[in-house]
């Protein structure tokens, strides 16, 4: 098996593989992405109560801060369109139980 690394960005800590397995012919591009620092920045405005007051005062909320693995992973896993409105209730259904820690606040929403 050969893999490859097919392109790195420094900045958001995502990767793209290529690999081939000579032996079945088969050929697979895989996405991965260290998201330890989105994690931490988004526990960092979770916890500062003025981040959310501010947002919410302004109304611009800032909900939740989710990597593109993380959006690539809603999509392969349930089905869910992070950027279409119909998936809208999925989305933030998924951001208050299996992504939480992607989460900016520690208010829940859930749209109509």
């Amino acid at each position: 098996m050969t893999k490859r690394l097919l392109d790195f960005n420094p900045l958001s800590g995502e990767a793209v593989h290529f690999e081939y397995e000579a032996h079945t012919d088969r050929m697979t591009i895989t996405h991965s992405q260290d998201v330890t620092n989105q994690l931490q920045l988004a526990h960092h405005w979770a916890t500062d109560d003025k981040h959310t007051q501010q947002g919410i005062k302004n109304d611009m909320w800032h909900y939740a801060h989710v990597p593109n693995a993380i959006i690539l992973e809603m999509q392969q896993k349930f089905g869910v369109d992070f950027f279409d409105k119909n998936d809208s209730k999925r989305v933030f259904h998924l951001l208050n139980t299996e992504y939480k820690r992607f989460k900016t606040t520690a208010k829940n929403h859930a749209p109509r």
